[in-house]
């Protein structure tokens, strides 16, 4: 039988996303060719990297704001 849905993955090593339409035994990451850091996407992860990133920017503007307290 032909599954129709593609199956998403993230590669654990260079941090690749892809969908393959034909899911095999050991998935290989079309970027690296690894097959053992290939592991089913999550899309709760996908909205904790969202988070992280804006957390790093908060960050980063606390720091400019210190140093423009500090140095003014």
């Amino acid at each position: 039988m032909v599954n129709l849905m593609s199956a998403n993955y993230v590669c654990a090593d260079c941090d690749y996303q892809f969908a393959l339409s034909e899911a095999g035994d050991d998935p290989r990451c079309p970027k690296c060719t690894r097959t053992e850091a290939v592991e089913p996407a999550d899309d709760s992860a996908l909205q904790s990297d969202i988070w992280r990133q804006w957390l790093f920017v908060f960050a980063l503007l606390f720091v400019a704001g210190i140093a423009y307290v500090v140095f003014e």
